[in-house]
This record gives structure tokens, sequence and C-alpha cells, in this order.
């Protein structure tokens, strides 16, 4: 019973330390991430089209 314990609280420490890194560290909106001559993408509330 132990171990079994041990392992959900370590799959839950790592699923929140994922969590951190991921949000945190890596991600950025696509408009900010895709700047290129290929591929132009604006704030998303302002290429809506009629809605």
């Amino acid at each position: 019973m132990k171990a079994f314990l041990a392992a959900v609280a370590f799959a839950v420490l790592a699923a929140v330390g994922a969590n951190y890194v991921l949000n945190d560290r890596f991600q950025t909106p696509s408009y900010s991430a895709f700047t290129t001559e290929g591929s132009r993408l604006t704030d998303p509330g302002s290429n809506l089209v009629g809605y």
C-alpha cells in the first residue's frame, strides 16, 4: 500500500511539474511564434470574418 501511495504522489508531483514547465516556459501564442514571410498571423480578435 505504501508503494502505491508513493507512486500516486510521484505522479501528481510529476504532472504539476510538467504543467509548470510546459505552460510557463515553452508556450507562446501562434501570432507571435510564427512571424515569418510565409505566415502572417495577427491577434486572434482582429481576423474574424463577420463574427
